[in-house]
């Protein structure tokens, strides 16, 4: 018996199977983590870039109706020239905020369920699914 079991211990065939074994479940895991972590971060810039650009285009309307429509209008037109953002998903809402009224607010939300998130969501720990970013503009003129 003590022969084979020295045979064995010297045999280093199997030697990397077994330690890639051991390795590949931990790196696949940090993978999943990185891709799921990019596509979150992605939409996340992508929804506060059209916030941004949105309330820098409604800056021309002359009153609070007319900005929040070319707001509106705006994110409806761009939203699909993002990366990873569904059009369908996005919601817009604008008002008057800040001291006196003096400024005008565009919140983006975005919902990323039904979304390749749900299936990274299982594996990897990531963010909740919805998402809103805001940009204010002060009103032009004073």
């Amino acid at each position: 018996m003590l022969p084979a079991l020295s045979r064995f211990s010297r045999n280093q065939r199997a030697t990397s199977a077994i330690e890639f074994a051991f390795v590949a479940p931990v790196l696949l895991l940090l993978l999943v983590g990185i891709m799921g972590y990019g596509y979150v971060f992605g939409i996340y810039h992508s929804i506060q870039q059209i916030a941004a650009e949105a309330a820098r285009s409604s800056v021309s309307g002359l009153s609070d109706t007319e900005r929040s429509q070319i707001a509106r209008d705006f994110i409806t037109a761009h939203a699909g020239s993002y990366a990873f953002i569904d059009p369908t998903k996005v919601r817009v809402r604008t008002g008057q905020t800040g001291p006196q009224l003096q400024s005008f607010e565009v919140a983006v939300a975005y919902d990323m369920s039904g979304s390749i998130y749900d299936s990274l969501s299982r594996m990897v720990s990531l963010p909740q699914p919805m998402i809103e970013r805001r940009a204010i503009v002060q009103r032009g003129g004073y």
